[in-house]
């Protein structure tokens, strides 16, 4: 990297390119690459840069460039971010810079500045050696969640290469509409698949009180990839949705919330990137003329405020958590979680301190497991066996839903 002319570009609603500028796929303009580098968020553009309305090319990159980049236009809307790593040492680590589809293969390749006459490398997986080699190479195929990971390698008498994120893409996306968690009692609430990787077949799923299920019941309408809720009930409708495809392969899931409240809090459906602003909103069926608002934060009252709206300035993975609001005369609106997808590594360490028993430790090498195993309390440890001799396929139903 210490010599590449790299450019970076939107990622999912964008491409990665070299030496090209940041276009929108949807014919938006405006885009400018900005970057967080020690926590702090600046436009990529200085002296040892040469910056362009879109695009951003290190003629020589440094140690000190090293960190996260994106593209970001002028209402607010940003790329997926991208984790740049560049070394002062010998091996690197050659991955795929965006998120890599579900299913598709992938090669990672240890590269030496020198290249030796007989190159060994070994190669390691969560700080785990999963591989050794004759060849500089390492190909996975059919990739899977279990396989994304923090990934780096070695070379004898060469060196280790920095760690790099190995990002596993949904092949779907689950959109909204309206944009929000929370809905009122007899809204009208639709779901639709957006497809990334041109694939067909796909179907909206939901779970509701346990029971999964396809989300076309009589009192909806419904085509292969959406799903449209006419009036929506709180017992009926609140729950977990996603995109499902006849080959098992899913989308993000999205908790929604239906109430027969008052209030409710509108909060990003999708996760929102961290050190980006994000603004909650208290909102009533009948919006009052003075509209005081507080919030709350895992069930501590956190903010109040005159318009209703709380906004969190560069918000971080300590704002993740779940959020309500109340209005005087007017209620309590139900709570909804904030996700914040920041950096790979403070994610993955608060996905294991929050929930240390989960589905990724089963992809996990054998003594990792047992270490993990080791420190669970003897309950804990037969509900983990019960859900993979007796739970793993669900009870099912004659309707076509089964229980989790």
């Amino acid at each position: 990297l210490s010599t590449a002319k790299t450019s970076l570009c939107r990622t999912c609603e964008l491409m990665l390119l070299f030496n090209k500028c940041c276009e929108g796929l949807d014919g938006s303009s405006g885009w400018k690459v900005e970057r967080n580098i020690n926590r702090r968020m600046t436009t990529c553009s200085s002296n040892f840069e040469t910056p362009k309305e879109s695009s951003c090319i290190f003629n020589t990159a440094y140690a000190s460039d090293s960190g996260e980049y994106w593209c970001e236009n002028e209402k607010g809307q940003r790329s997926d971010p991208i984790n740049i790593a560049v070394t002062g040492g010998s091996v690197i680590l050659e991955s795929p810079a965006v998120p890599v589809m579900e299913g598709k293969d992938v090669t990672l390749r240890c590269k030496a500045k020198t290249t030796p006459s007989n190159l060994k490398a070994d190669f390691y997986k969560d700080g785990f050696l999963i591989r050794t080699g004759s060849t500089q190479e390492m190909t996975i195929h059919r990739l899977s969640k279990c396989d994304e990971g923090f990934y780096k390698c070695s070379i004898f008498d060469s060196g280790e290469s920095t760690e790099s994120w190995l990002k596993i893409r949904d092949p779907a996306l689950l959109r909204v509409f309206p944009d929000r968690l929370q809905h009122f009692e007899y809204e009208e609430v639709s779901f639709s698949c957006e497809e990334l990787d041109g694939s067909s077949g796909w179907r909206v799923m939901r779970m509701t009180n346990r029971i999964v299920k396809l989300c076309a019941p009589d009192w909806e309408t419904s085509n292969e990839a959406s799903c449209s809720i006419e009036t929506a009930y709180p017992v009926v409708d609140s729950g977990k949705y996603w995109c499902e495809n006849e080959k098992g392969q899913r989308s993000n899931a999205v908790s929604i919330t239906v109430t027969a409240g008052s209030v409710i809090l509108e909060s990003p459906v999708l996760p929102v990137m961290e050190g980006s602003d994000v603004t909650l909103r208290c909102k009533t069926k009948t919006t009052p003329s003075s509209l005081t608002a507080d919030f709350y934060k895992d069930g501590f009252l956190i903010r109040n405020s005159s318009t209703g709206e709380m906004t969190i300035h560069s918000i971080s993975k300590s704002d993740e958590g779940f959020y309500k609001c109340s209005i005087s005369d007017s209620g309590e609106s139900p709570e909804s979680w904030l996700d914040v997808g920041g950096s790979q590594r403070a994610s993955q360490a608060h996905r294991e301190l929050k929930d240390p028993i989960n589905k990724s430790l089963f992809c996990q090498p054998i003594t990792k497991i047992i270490n993990i195993l080791s420190k669970v309390q003897v309950n804990q440890f037969v509900l983990i066996l019960c859900s993979l001799l007796f739970c793993k396929d669900g009870h099912h139903f004659s309707d076509g839903g089964y229980l989790i």
